[in-house]
């Protein structure tokens, strides 16, 4: 895929795109970064080329990730056929176009001697105790180019390349005289068959990724699912916050409730999104990932609403009366983390102010500080490299809260 065939969008607003990530729809491909997902310097410093795939392939790993973790938007067959085109592009990269080689032994003066094809098919000859050959038997290699694995493999990795390739730097291969879709029946076929008969792991690995490039082939197949709804996105930010913040098991801090009809019946349980637990100052925070617009508006409309703030609350008091005995020491407060870009060099968090009931907004840590949920910014960008470089730690967002 060449770079006049994808289009990268950077949007200014939130949900002016249904969809984030890459977008397969004939000659209309783009891929769509989340709102604002550069900031101003980033390519002025660097390669505007190299920035935009090298962060749409961020996206794309870490949606695939998500995808595979929540069990939404794509099953697990088309979640081995990503990573079936990742390797075979790589492959691709490494070692350039799979070409099948058959050994052929031959009397001739060039080449490896094989020695027990020599012994074979020569008779032996002494001289003064030693034992000679008069015609040893050597091996050649011959690369059939046109055989039908190496056509399967450039019709697999044509495919790939038209999906994803443009994130490895890979426009363009050599055609192939199958068609993955028209001939899927046979390639299938065919390379169940060599898998049963091959000996070689190398073989095995590839015909087991070609098989899954094809399998999953049929009239709707033209896009690689990667891309999620921009307003599931949501997952992939609490992910995120999970993944880098996260110190403690979320299992533990379960809040449940039940009905008494008079019989008890259990409702759902309600769990944070994350804790962290910062052992050397004595306290737990709860904090809740909101993928919300304030960060890129400024307006207080786009804030988590007050049934957010009593919910942390909730989790604050539940959280305290339920402390294990050797933590019974410890305070208990909540961070409420939306996303957006930073515009000043280096502060990926951001800390902009809290939240209570009224008439509460003068407590200090020492008092009820399980009515105050604190809220802090955190750069989307920095936060995604994170996830791959360990760039931000739970440290990192708990200096940013402040020191009452």
């Amino acid at each position: 895929m060449s770079e006049s065939f994808i289009k990268f969008i950077i949007p200014e607003r939130k949900n002016d795109f249904e969809f984030i990530g890459l977008n397969l729809n004939k000659n209309k491909n783009s891929f769509v970064f989340p709102c604002q997902y550069f900031h101003k310097d980033d390519v002025i410093r660097t390669n505007k080329e190299q920035l935009l795939k090298r962060e749409a392939r961020k996206i794309i790993f870490l949606l695939k990730k998500v995808r595979q973790d929540y069990y939404f938007g794509g099953n697990d067959g088309e979640i081995q056929q990503f990573h079936s085109m990742i390797w075979l592009i790589q492959d691709y990269i490494d070692k350039g176009y799979y070409v099948e080689t058959e050994k052929i032994y031959k009397k001739t003066d060039s080449g490896k001697i094989n020695w027990k094809q020599s012994i074979k098919n020569n008779n032996i000859w002494f001289n003064n105790g030693n034992i000679i050959y008069p015609n040893f038997v050597r091996e050649k290699i011959l690369i059939n180019e046109s055989c039908i694995l190496s056509q399967i493999y450039k019709a697999c990795l044509e495919y790939s390349i038209r999906q994803i390739g443009f994130i490895f730097s890979v426009e363009k291969t050599e055609p192939s005289v199958f068609d993955i879709l028209k001939d899927k029946d046979f390639l299938v076929y065919f390379l169940t068959n060599e898998l049963n008969k091959t000996y070689r792991d190398y073989k095995k690995i590839l015909i087991n990724h070609l098989l899954s490039i094809i399998a999953r082939q049929d009239n709707k197949t033209e896009a690689s699912g990667c891309s999620i709804y921009e307003k599931e996105f949501e997952y992939v930010f609490e992910y995120l916050i999970n993944k880098i913040f996260g110190t403690e098991d979320v299992k533990r801090f379960f809040n449940t409730y039940s009905y008494h009809l008079p019989n008890k019946v259990s409702s759902s349980k309600l769990r944070p999104d994350t804790i962290m637990k910062d052992v050397k100052n004595k306290t737990f925070y709860i904090v809740d990932a909101k993928y919300y617009n304030f960060g890129y508006s400024n307006d207080a409309k786009n804030l988590p609403p007050s049934s957010s703030i009593s919910k942390q609350i909730g989790y604050n008091n539940f959280l305290r009366e339920n402390l294990p005995q050797e933590e019974k020491d410890f305070k208990v407060k909540s961070i409420f983390v939306l996303p957006y870009t930073s515009k000043v060099k280096n502060e990926y968090i951001k800390y902009v102010g809290y939240a209570c009931r009224d008439g509460k907004d003068n407590l200090k840590d020492s008092e009820e500080v399980d009515d105050k949920v604190y809220v802090c910014l955190v750069d989307l960008k920095e936060l995604i490299n994170s996830y791959y470089n360990k760039t931000l730690s739970p440290q990192d967002l708990i200096k940013a809260l402040p020191k009452n």
